[in-house]
């Protein structure tokens, strides 16, 4: 699994009007967890705040003020409700005075638990709280209209302007007589409707899909395939 930490000040998206979530559960099994040299006297990350996105989230706790700490691991698992997880590291904050984390590697609509332990030269603590967060569903399928032959040669897409402001642009891909899904184009312009394939070859049969994206990259789901033979 790649490993990607970042620290990040979340200051300002903790005072925005997305709202904290400070509660979480005492579920899994974290003994996995425990480190060949534990120390039970060393700091545990606790009362542990989160913002949830589709794709990321975002985590701020009191900052450790104990100078045996060096830094603190970061550990995930797949939420299972009451079978044994397995926890995996993802990232290492080498700083004690780092008080936010921001994982970016996560998917829509899926349940995570995550738990961080503090280390020190020679020992580490035990697993603090266990967060378990749920990433938000995916953005909905623009709606695919018509895709239809204008002329010999020619496929013509339309479609209804995806109704979320945030999305930019629509990735428009193509699959030849019924293969695996090919990037084609991408669109600009969340209002832009159309797309013209001047490309397709005689005698095949083209399904496309269009698939909107926001700003930041995320992508919504794909809508319908529309099939189109060139005559």
């Amino acid at each position: 699994m790649k490993r990607i930490y970042r620290i990040a000040c979340l200051t300002s998206l903790l005072a925005a009007s997305l709202a904290l979530d400070g509660c979480s559960k005492a579920i899994g099994d974290v003994a996995s967890l425990t480190a060949v040299k534990t120390d039970l006297s060393m700091p545990k990350i606790e009362g542990v705040k989160t913002i949830v996105d589709r794709t990321s989230v975002g985590f701020e706790w009191k900052p450790v003020t104990d100078k045996r700490v060096e830094g603190i691991d970061v550990y995930r698992a797949f939420a299972t409700d009451g079978k044994e997880e397995k926890y995996l590291k993802i990232a290492t904050i080498p700083n004690r005075y780092a008080t936010h984390f921001v994982d970016t590697t996560i998917r829509p609509a899926t349940t995570y638990d995550y738990t961080f332990k503090t280390f020190g030269v020679l020992f580490g603590s035990a697993p603090g709280q266990i967060i378990r967060v749920k990433t938000a569903p995916p953005l909905p399928a623009v709606n695919l209209v018509k895709a239809y032959q204008p002329d010999a040669g020619v496929v013509k897409l339309l479609w209804t302007p995806h109704s979320d402001p945030r999305i930019v642009d629509y990735l428009v891909q193509r699959r030849l007589d019924g293969k695996e899904w090919k990037y084609l184009d991408t669109v600009k312009g969340r209002l832009n409707p159309e797309y013209i394939d001047m490309s397709p070859a005689k005698g095949h049969t083209y399904a496309y899909r269009v698939i909107a994206r926001s700003a930041d990259k995320i992508r919504a789901l794909p809508s319908r395939a529309l099939s189109v033979t060139i005559r």
